[in-house]
């Protein structure tokens, strides 16, 4: 398939995006050196609490298309948590954005949190027991691009995803499409676009007028 029409479109979109300064197509070479990024990563630990798994970033890798933006603080990630704690498949810690459910949870008799916005549900686990045995793990997941406005190249898009890179892959995304930008807040985001739609992914859609639909196919 010819990506140019389809990578004119996302970059675009994305550069005129408030708190994104550049974007690019990641080329297929670099999907790989992306993820020996990430495996490297996952080898450490978060706060010295346990492994962390990338699955956002391994997902969008296995797009059509994956794109690089640099992004600033004035962008807005929403509400979606980029962080979770996981005990086999079930979520037993988050982080949370929404503020009003921060507060809400805040007053809750099985909840325990952490670093500001990051929850516990002590219901779920034995913490940190469950931790330090490794019982448990983070993940990085990806997030829905609700706010990718695509305009006309919507018509092209079956899903429009994004994770966010570890430290490491952030470094090799800023020296490889950034100039070896280090300025003071910019970080990176990936984005995954999809064509068809995937088994088992998130496929989140994006509608003729840009507005993003959500659509989770079951495998």
């Amino acid at each position: 398939m010819n990506h140019l029409p389809l990578n004119i479109a996302v970059v675009n979109a994305l550069k005129n995006t408030k708190g994104i300064a550049g974007a690019t197509p990641v080329t297929n070479e670099d999907r790989e050196q992306i993820l020996i990024c990430e495996r490297k990563a996952e080898k450490r630990s978060l706060m010295g609490l346990g492994k962390v798994i990338n699955t956002g970033v391994r997902e969008i890798l296995k797009c059509e298309a994956v794109y690089v933006a640099l992004t600033q603080m004035s962008f807005d990630w929403g509400c979606q948590a980029t962080l979770l704690l996981k005990k086999e498949d079930q979520i037993v810690g988050e982080e949370v954005r929404d503020e009003a459910r921060l507060l809400e949870l805040g007053e809750a008799s099985h909840v325990w949190i952490m670093h500001k916005n990051f929850v516990i549900y002590k219901d779920r686990i034995d913490f940190p027991r469950d931790v330090v045995q490794k019982i448990c793990h983070f993940e990085i997941p990806g997030l829905a691009a609700d706010w990718f406005r695509p305009g006309k190249a919507a018509v092209l898009i079956a899903s429009a995803n994004v994770a966010v890179p570890s430290t490491l892959g952030d470094v090799f995304l800023k020296e490889r499409y950034f100039d070896n930008c280090d300025e003071h807040g910019t970080g990176t985001l990936l984005m995954g676009i999809d064509c068809h739609k995937r088994p088992g992914f998130n496929n989140n859609r994006i509608s003729k007028r840009g507005e993003n639909e959500q659509h989770t196919t079951k495998s």
